[in-house]
């Protein structure tokens, strides 16, 4: 297959999705690596820990054995408990203080519990617990001063999160491999790319495809817009991951289409893109700047003035639902268009209306 535009472009897509696979890759592996203890803990634990070795600690964050099970004596109220928003849920945890000998021990459980054996996640005392909790604790009761160790069992769900990361890692990894392969098969073998799958829908792929290189080379790479090149007879899209094809006598509408783009409900900004949709009901997106929105869709008209340009609800509703009239209705304004270019009555009113 001779080199050409479209044969480069495959390529580069090829290789930038093997680098975006590979880079997908190399994450989940940092993940990993960073995530090494939870892992180490949430496959072999929870280990049970002695009171010896629990009265020995100092530094819990320090123990790599962190997800362990403690059996104490007696479970005491604090009557404090930990409101969590997590994933729009609010629960409410409460702490509860564990005797096991003459030492005390903070626990966050799931809900009220007369329970004196716990598994969880074993880590130092947070700032806001020590000054909210801890403190007013030993005010209140000062016989246990000095009596509570440097360490809060958490003892709510430790392997939640866990099993949510291997799910959206999994999903994540599946992602990166298909891309990882689909890189290096386009790289392989650019023939394989679906742009020749379309092509062959004209005749002869590749011969269809010699025709299409050939056109952007002698028209200078056509009317460039983004990454959009518009020939006499071809939409060309090439992106960095992707190239995509549509003929410009199949094309029946274009419109503007407007982002707009908020942070914390401020809005930040737009984002401008021009849609365009062929009669067999594909349709590609071409990012622009909002200045070069006009020439963009004139230039389609110019090559195909029976198009439908503009948006509007009910187009939309009849694109949806009512496919065939709406293509009846470009089509009749083909026909008159190629009989009578002079006189043909445009496809819209000159009031344009975009979505948003």
């Amino acid at each position: 297959m001779e080199e050409g535009f479209l044969g480069k472009g495959i390529r580069r897509a090829g290789r930038n999705s093997i680098l975006m696979g590979l880079g997908g890759l190399v994450v989940i592996a940092l993940l990993f690596w960073a995530e090494g203890r939870y892992f180490y803990n949430f496959s072999h634990g929870p280990f049970p820990i002695d009171q010896p070795t629990l009265f020995s600690i100092q530094d819990p964050d320090t123990r790599r054995e962190s997800f362990v099970t403690i059996q104490g004596d007696e479970t005491l109220e604090t009557g404090f408990e930990e409101s969590n928003t997590d994933y729009i849920i609010t629960m409410h945890h409460p702490i509860l203080a564990m005797k096991i000998g003459e030492r005390l021990l903070l626990v966050k459980v799931s809900k009220d519990t007369d329970a004196t054996r716990f598994s969880g996640e074993l880590s130092s005392i947070p700032k806001e617990v020590q000054s909210q909790v801890l403190q007013t604790l030993q005010e209140r009761h000062p016989e246990w001063k000095g009596r509570f160790l440097p360490a809060m069992l958490d003892a709510t769900s430790y392997r939640f999160h866990g099993y949510l990361g291997i799910v959206v890692g999994t999903l994540f990894a599946l992602g990166t491999v298909w891309c990882f392969g689909k890189g290096l098969k386009w790289s392989a073998k650019p023939e394989t790319h679906p742009v020749w799958k379309k092509l062959g829908k004209y005749g002869p792929a590749q011969q269809v495809g010699s025709q299409l290189d050939a056109e952007l080379r002698s028209e200078g790479g056509g009317e460039t817009f983004g990454s959009a090149h518009l020939t006499t007879n071809w939409l060309v899209l090439s992106s960095a991951y992707n190239i995509e094809v549509m003929r410009m006598a199949d094309v029946v509408w274009a419109y503007l289409q407007v982002v707009k783009h908020y942070h914390s409900g401020i809005p930040t900004g737009k984002s401008h893109f021009v849609k365009v949709f062929d009669r067999e009901g594909a349709s590609t997106t071409i990012s622009v700047k909002k200045n070069v929105v006009p020439n963009l869709l004139q230039s389609i008209q110019r090559r195909v003035p029976w198009a439908i340009n503009g948006f509007s609800s009910d187009l939309e509703q009849m694109w949806k639902k009512r496919r065939t009239d709406f293509l009846l209705g470009v089509d009749q304004q083909k026909k008159r268009t190629q009989a009578s270019p002079a006189e043909a009555t445009p496809a819209t009113e000159k009031k344009e209306f975009v979505r948003v």
